[in-house]
Order: C-alpha cells, then sequence, then structure tokens
C-alpha cells in the first residue's frame, strides 16, 4: 500500500468525488482532503468519508459561482496551508479539474495526478478556449496519470498531448455503498418523467414543462438544485400544474432508488450543440442501468450511442416539437419493454 496522499476536491457534494476518495482510500495508508463547499445546496453527501479512518478531511472554503476573484483568495489561503504542513518535500497529489490542476502547478516536488470530468473550456468563446486548451493540455501532459470518466474526451481532445501509459479511463459509474438495489417494477399508470441532478439546459426545461402542461396524461418530477431564473421557471411550472413537482436537493446514493422507483422515464436530454455534452457521458446513465429504469437522451451525443447500442431507451432532438411530440407518442407499453430489456443486463457494467 502507497504512504500519503492529498486530494484536491472542488466540491465535497460531488458523488463521482467522494467515490473516487473512497476508492484512493483503498490505495493509500493516508488519504489527506482539502475540499470546498459550494453556494448552491448542500445535502452532505461527504459524510460516508468519516467511514475511513485513514480519510483526513478539511474544509478549505466555499466555492460561489462566478465569484473567481475571491476563489483566488480563497486558493492561496489553502496553498499557505498545505506548505505550512507538507513542506517543500516529495508529495502525491490527485486534483480535481482544471481550477484546481493550475493551483496544484505550484505546489514544488509534486507528483500528480489529474482527473477530467468535464472539459470546462469547451463552454469559452473562441479566444478564450484557445488559450484554455493549450494550457489544459499542457497540464495534463505533465501530469503523472490523467484519469478521464469517458474515452471520447481523451480520443477527442487530448490525444495529442497525453500518452497513452498515462490515461486512466474510471468512468463515472454507480457506487451504491449497499444502501440501493436495482427496481424490479417499475410504476406503469401513467408516463412518469424524472430530471435528475443539477438543473441546466434552460431552453430545453422550458420545453419539457411546456410539453408536460400540454398532456394532462404526463407527470413530471424534479429532483436537484440550481440557481437563478431556472428554479424560478421550475416554481412557477409546480405552482400551475398538478402534475410537476419540484422535489429538491437529495442524497446520493441514498434516496435515489426511491427517485427512481417513483418515475419509469429518465429525462437526460441535455444541449448537443455543446461540445462537452456530445462526448459527455453523464452518471444518469449508469443510475438508469441500474434501477432498470429507461432514459432518453439528445441526438447526437456519445451517451445517446451508448442508450441505443444497450437498448436501454430513445434519442430525440432538443426542439420544442421533437420533445412534445415524443412525450405524446409515449405509452407505458413502450416503457415496461425496455424496463425489461436493462433488467437483462449485467449490472456490473453500470456499478463501481
Amino acid at each position: 500500500m502507497k504512504s500519503n496522499l492529498i486530494v484536491l476536491a472542488q466540491s465535497l457534494e460531488q458523488p463521482r468525488i467522494v467515490k473516487r476518495i473512497n476508492q484512493k482510500a483503498k490505495e493509500y495508508e493516508s488519504v489527506h482532503v482539502y475540499g470546498f463547499t459550494r453556494n448552491v445546496h448542500s445535502v452532505e453527501n461527504h459524510e460516508v468519508l468519516a467511514k475511513n479512518k485513514n480519510v483526513t478531511l478539511t474544509v478549505a472554503g466555499q466555492l460561489k459561482n462566478g465569484r473567481y476573484l475571491e476563489r483566488i483568495f480563497t486558493f492561496l489561503r489553502l496553498l499557505k496551508t498545505l506548505y505550512a504542513k507538507y513542506g517543500f518535500g516529495k508529495k502525491s497529489v490527485y486534483v480535481f479539474g482544471l481550477d484546481l490542476r493550475i493551483f496544484a502547478s505550484f505546489l514544488v516536488n509534486a507528483k500528480i495526478d489529474y482527473e477530467i470530468s468535464d472539459i470546462v473550456w469547451l463552454y469559452d468563446r473562441k479566444g478564450k478556449k484557445g488559450i484554455m486548451r493549450f494550457m489544459d493540455n499542457w497540464l495534463a501532459g505533465k501530469s503523472r496519470k490523467v484519469v478521464f470518466t469517458t474515452r471520447s474526451f481523451y480520443d477527442g481532445y487530448y490525444s495529442k498531448s497525453v500518452n497513452e501509459e498515462q490515461v486512466v479511463i474510471a468512468e463515472n459509474k454507480l457506487e451504491t455503498y449497499g444502501k440501493v438495489q436495482p427496481i424490479s417494477e417499475m410504476r406503469d399508470d401513467k408516463v412518469r418523467i424524472a430530471y435528475i441532478g443539477a438543473f441546466r439546459y434552460a431552453k430545453i426545461i422550458e420545453h419539457l414543462i411546456s410539453s408536460v402542461n400540454n398532456n394532462p396524461n404526463l407527470v413530471l418530477n424534479f429532483y436537484g438544485a440550481t440557481h437563478g431564473k431556472l428554479i424560478e421557471t421550475i416554481n412557477q411550472a409546480t405552482a400551475s400544474n398538478p402534475n410537476i413537482s419540484y422535489h429538491g436537493p437529495f442524497k446520493n446514493p441514498d434516496d435515489l432508488e426511491r427517485i427512481y422507483g417513483e418515475n419509469n422515464l429518465n429525462f437526460v436530454v441535455y444541449n448537443n450543440a455543446s461540445e462537452n455534452e456530445q462526448v459527455a457521458m453523464p452518471n444518469k446513465f449508469y443510475e438508469s442501468g441500474f434501477f432498470n429504469i429507461p432514459i432518453v437522451c439528445a441526438t447526437k451525443t456519445y451517451v445517446g450511442e451508448r442508450v441505443l447500442k444497450q437498448n436501454m431507451g430513445w434519442t430525440i432532438d432538443t426542439d420544442y416539437d421533437s420533445i412534445s411530440n415524443f412525450l405524446n407518442e409515449l405509452d407505458v407499453q413502450k416503457l415496461r419493454g425496455y424496463h425489461e430489456n436493462i433488467k437483462r443486463l449485467d449490472k456490473g457494467y453500470f456499478v463501481a
């Protein structure tokens, strides 16, 4: 077993990050985690880390959306803390995300493993995008190992800067912690649509809400959190339509069996005009596969290709007509057919 590892974590609320820390705790005698909370919501997903006696958790601050200058000062305070505790000697460091990878480059004598689950510069405009792409690829190439949550990230954007022997593919599969089980009998009274996780892609969500507003035979449930005008849109929809409900933040994986049990369609139609969404593998794919709930994704996406290949559901375009027509033509019998297909799949394909 290796000796010591320092982990720098963007969000202690992110189940993927908590899962990876637990995995590292099996490899190292001592894991020192310096993580941040976020200002969106808190359901204490990181509580599970307390079960590892060799994990020490320090909350290094709170990262607020859009407050990047404030974030720099938070990182500087953390840098001071790390040098005070670990000095200039050799150290192993595991970081999540580009901002913390940049930060970690200021740590002397650090062997850095870098996890990429989201290519943030794909959202930037052309000029900034080129600069950030160069920096990210350069830092990835300088890392000891680069962990990608989907092979498509490496093949599409990093293959020229990162050697194959540096690459680790660690898909964002579901970690159950023994708390949840697959769903053997799906709800079949109505088409029950679940939108689970971070609420993004405002226009798509508006199309989804409008589609349900115009069809009383559909039920729509939101689980998760966001901020700004989008949450206002969702709250207004729940107030005006009894078939639309917002259930607030949830704990992963503790609440997932209940959530998927209340629904029979996992709506994972993300913006397929975005390069990041075209190649990403959201954790909802693995959750649908484990819980036996059919899934619908956007066309022209890697996750959509995987859904069709595994015969788990559908792909549709992201405009209103496509969403509305799909939902209006969908019935419980079709959902039940995919539910039975997914039940026959090997659950080892979906769980960590």
